[in-house]
């Protein structure tokens, strides 16, 4: 059963998400975009507020790379919700959100170099939703 944060207090969570649709803004001036994509997370949140959360894609154990934040104080009909800042040079703040419903949204600040000839960094937002399911 699900119950939201902010209605029962924190809780440990620990998920298996899917990416479905992952969208940037401002890659070309102005503009942004959406394509459809399938990748799998897995979530994995400390209970208190602060507390660390991870979220590592499918794969990272090749790559390494996984997203930190910190989890938020609960709200109504938010599971959860948690900040950070970057990890890598150019990366900027991310945030988290889980809803009751257990869809997610994911949204990363970056600074990235188009043109790796000494080109100015464009800064871009990437958005990631999906959903996710409790793991057994």
């Amino acid at each position: 059963m699900a119950v939201s944060a902010g209605a029962a207090g924190a809780a440990a969570v620990s998920l298996d998400c899917v990416a479905q649709l992952t969208c940037v803004s401002n890659l070309e001036a102005g503009s942004a975009g959406c394509q459809p994509t399938e990748l799998r997370y897995a979530l994995e949140v400390g209970r208190k507020t602060g507390a660390k959360v991870v979220m590592t894609p499918e794969g990272a154990d090749e790559t390494g790379r996984f997203y930190e934040f910190r989890r938020l104080p609960g709200t109504e009909g938010v599971r959860l919700q948690a900040s950070g800042g970057g990890l890598e040079p150019g990366q900027g703040a991310g945030v988290l959100t889980v809803f009751d419903t257990l869809d997610f949204v994911l949204t990363r600040h970056d600074a990235v170099l188009l043109d790796p000839e000494g080109g100015t960094p464009r800064t871009i937002a990437v958005t990631v939703h999906g959903t996710c399911a409790e793991k057994d």
